[in-house]
């Protein structure tokens, strides 16, 4: 059976960026995880280009930073459950592109409202009145 997705934040960006972004080969659209660190806060992670002895390049598993509070507020309990989240990259701004040359990462996730609130998806329009309306939450 196959759960139905909905946008739980719509574009939220990863605060402490650990990595350097015009190095990386991300792309928008690239997949992305998140998990719980050590100090409690939620880290990002993604596949990307690191340079072995500075020339050759390999993919790894690079930590890209942490969610925000907001962001993180939403997903910690998502996260705890270990319910399915797609985590995409949506917004890639790397530092030569920067008018701050501070570079900038944005992820969206979705997920199963079911499960994360506890309801149930309502019956379809016309059924018992008009289906109600979900909105996705966009956090800085």
């Amino acid at each position: 059976m196959q759960d139905i997705l909905h946008p739980l934040i719509t574009k939220a960006q990863i605060v402490g960026l650990r990595v350097h972004v015009g190095k990386t080969g991300l792309c928008i659209g690239d997949t992305a995880h998140l998990e719980f660190l050590d100090d409690g806060q939620i880290g990002a992670f993604a596949h990307g280009q690191q340079h072995f002895l500075g020339v050759f390049p390999r993919r790894r598993l690079l930590h890209l930073g942490q969610m925000g509070p907001r962001a993180s507020d939403i997903l910690a309990e998502p996260l705890r459950r270990e319910q399915h989240l797609r985590v995409r990259i949506v917004g890639l701004t790397p530092e030569h592109l920067s008018e701050t040359r501070q570079p900038e990462v944005f992820v969206s996730v979705w997920g199963t409202l079911d499960k994360m609130t506890g309801v149930t998806p309502a019956a379809p329009a016309g059924a018992h009145g008009p289906a109600p309306q979900t909105r996705a939450v966009q956090a800085s």
